[in-house]
């Protein structure tokens, strides 16, 4: 499966933002690392409506706490979602996240990634009143909910990749873990580790119809 990702390009003053005075990059990239690992562990086996909603209003919002956009005047109305659609969502969702980060990878040799996600419209750089410097997720509207996902960890590889040289996919159980082999083995039962690297990461596709704050169908 070949990760897509579908954002609107970004204006030349929207590639980097001051963050709020109470706010740390660090703060940032721990609030993207908890959210994404909680999307990537719990949504495929165990979330429904329910699950998914205290996400977005939850670990989600608080990794785009900074970056969000603000409520629009007029809001479209929202389309009734039935909860096999949801987690038939989840389940695509989830799948195409793990296939993006089996390219995590080629993030870090490749000299054009930070520029292809600011581009994109994926992250957007940031800085604190420390003079921190880091990434966060860009987050709008029109976004699927796997981009959504996409857009938490890319912005905490950018804003510390060093941290990735541990970052292991387990090929037994599909847990996404900053552990090592040997210590995720003791809770998975001897499971094998995959190396989680895959080159693969595309240039941004087309925006496409999406149910509002979750995504279209075809996640």
């Amino acid at each position: 499966m070949d990760p897509t990702m579908s954002f609107l390009k970004p204006r030349a003053e929207s590639r980097c933002r001051p963050l709020p005075q109470r706010l740390r990059v660090k703060d940032v990239a721990d609030a993207c690392r908890s959210a994404a690992l909680a999307f990537a562990w719990c949504a495929r086996a165990s979330w429904g409506k329910r699950e998914l909603a205290r996400w977005l209003l939850g670990p989600y919002a608080r990794a785009i706490e900074a970056t969000r956009e603000p409520p629009a005047a007029r809001r479209l109305p929202r389309r009734s979602v039935s909860s096999e659609t949801v987690h038939e969502l989840l389940a695509r969702s989830h799948a195409h996240v793990l296939a993006v980060l089996r390219s995590s990878g080629s993030w870090k040799s490749d000299a054009r990634f930070a520029r292809l996600m600011v581009d994109g419209g994926v992250v957007v750089g940031v800085i604190d009143d420390e003079s921190a410097i880091g990434y966060a997720p860009v987050a709008s509207a029109e976004m699927r909910l796997v981009d959504r996902v996409t857009s938490l960890f890319v912005a905490d590889f950018l804003t510390r990749p060093a941290d990735y040289t541990r970052f292991r996919i387990c090929d037994l159980c599909e847990g996404v873990t900053f552990d090592s082999a040997a210590e995720h083995a003791e809770s998975c039962g001897g499971a094998a580790m995959g190396s989680g690297i895959r080159p693969a990461v595309t240039a941004p596709a087309a925006r496409r119809v999406t149910l509002i704050g979750l995504g279209d169908r075809a996640a």
